[in-house]
């Protein structure tokens, strides 16, 4: 019979790799926060290019899907299907001319999660009556970066505002 005399070092061996502090991970760079608010302003410049071709679908494509988009007054709009279809609603009573979202303010929260501050307006003409129609208002974001490096929109929240009491920090 061969001797377990290796058995007690073991045991130890094995005690002290359980107790000892887990390794740490690697910290994540440090975000370059003028980086960060550029790359969220152009994300914006796409959202606002979608507005004014009128098209539901782009703008659903820049959320995450599982997005939700909280609307001043009625329901929200929960998923990328459902922030196409609500986009698209507005989208199809207005010929908008012009559409602007400003970032105020990007604030980073992690990683992968961004919030943002702007403002936002546009202008346009009823489709039914041909009269002026235009908002402007001030907004808030939750950005995530996913997977594929892209930054969405995971949440917002716009609320508008007379032109006058928008202002403009950029």
């Amino acid at each position: 019979m061969r001797s377990r005399r290796w058995l007690p070092s073991l045991t130890f061996i094995l005690t002290v790799s359980a107790c000892a502090a887990p390794a740490k991970a690697p910290e994540a760079a440090p975000v370059d926060p003028v980086a960060l608010k550029d790359a969220i302003q152009a994300r914006e410049k796409e959202w606002s290019a979608a507005y004014l071709a009128g098209n539901g679908a782009a703008i659903a494509a820049l959320y995450t899907e599982d997005a939700v988009s909280i609307q001043p007054v009625g329901d929200s709009w929960t998923g990328r299907a459902a922030i196409g279809k609500g986009e698209q609603t507005q989208l199809d009573s207005v010929v908008v001319s012009a559409r602007e979202d400003i970032a105020e303010e990007v604030i980073p929260a992690g990683s992968d999660h961004a919030i943002e501050v702007g403002h936002y307006s546009y202008s346009g003409t009823n489709k039914i009556d041909k009269k002026p129609r235009g908002s402007s208002g001030r907004y808030m974001v939750l950005w995530r970066k996913d997977a594929d490096g892209v930054w969405r929109l995971q949440r917002d929240i716009g609320a508008e505002a007379p032109t006058a009491a928008v202002t403009k920090k950029s």
